[in-house]
């Protein structure tokens, strides 16, 4: 009935973790070097206009850009350093959970016959409409305190006008401290995927799949292991059953790691969850209605 695979967990685990120490020590420690020397301005102003269409500051541009291009640790990282607040922290939570990571995973769907340019679009324009609902309601309502900070360290407080050797002992020890932090946080996510693939009835749908079980598995466990399953019986699926559950998977994916590492900082857990499993649900809903006559359409012109 349930068989926990041990050596599978530590194997995970260790590659996560060389993930994690090589995404977010490296960016904390550029980050931290950048507003030490007030040189963040001059690389920021590529990606400022997404920062300022969120209400973010412009200085959140480089994380943005990191977790776009490559993964939300490196993008955590960099706005450990900024001194987000709680409400910060959700609006970018909520974008970068849906548009995070686009050239790889963006490569995983194409083999499922999702295009580049719809993909990066399509993921694009839904991390801005998942933001809309918080356009309807004043931060006081979804928050108790939106302007409040929340650090998930004690950091060392760097002086003003302290020598550069405080600056490297101060930024090393608090970037060390940051990533033990999201290490431990992952692991127990890491265990709770393992202990999810260990019940056999998902074993059993890994090999004879169905379409609930590969969405339900990408919700819960990311886009590639949901992708992955895909692509052990996609021909077995309809095109219009694949570009539904891609779709879901590219606004609603890994929902137990992606929102925990910005609840961290003190972003708003169910707005995190429940904005992007609506959107989801919304999108895939359309797509099963619609998708025929849309196609019939196209197939007439």
């Amino acid at each position: 009935m349930f068989t926990f695979d041990f050596k599978a967990y530590i194997k995970s685990w260790l590659k996560t973790s060389t993930i994690i120490v090589k995404a977010v020590l490296p960016y904390f420690v550029l980050a931290e070097t950048l507003l030490y020397f007030d040189l963040l301005k001059y690389l920021t102003f590529i990606f400022e206009p997404i920062s300022h269409l969120l209400g973010l500051p412009g200085e959140s541009a480089l994380a943005i850009a990191v977790g776009m291009l490559f993964n939300l640790y490196g993008s955590v990282a960099l706005g450990a350093s900024l001194g987000l607040s709680v409400y910060e922290w959700t609006v970018l939570g909520l974008f970068l959970g849906v548009a995070h990571a686009m050239p790889v995973e963006s490569a995983v769907l194409k083999k499922l016959g999702i295009s580049w340019r719809f993909s990066i679009l399509f993921r694009l324009s839904m991390a801005f409409v998942v933001l809309l609902p918080l356009q309807f309601f004043p931060k006081e309502i979804l928050f108790d305190n939106p302007d409040r900070v929340q650090n998930i360290l004690q950091p060392l407080i760097l002086a003003q006008d302290s020598d550069i050797f405080v600056f490297i002992y101060t930024t090393l020890i608090n970037g060390l401290t940051l990533t033990l932090e999201i290490v431990f946080l992952v692991s127990m996510v890491l265990l709770v995927n393992q202990i999810i693939k260990g019940f056999r009835i998902v074993k059993s749908f890994d090999r004879h799949l169905s379409p609930v079980i590969a969405l339900v598995s990408g919700a819960l466990l990311g886009i590639l292991y949901g992708s992955g399953i895909l692509l052990k019986e996609a021909q077995n699926l309809s095109r219009k059953q694949i570009v539904a559950i891609c779709c879901f998977l590219m606004i609603a994916h890994a929902m137990i790691e992606d929102p925990l590492l910005f609840v961290l900082f003190g972003a708003n857990i169910y707005i995190l969850i429940i904005f992007r499993l609506t959107l989801a649900l919304i999108v895939i809903t359309l797509i099963l209605l619609f998708y025929d006559r849309f196609n019939k359409a196209g197939e007439n012109r």
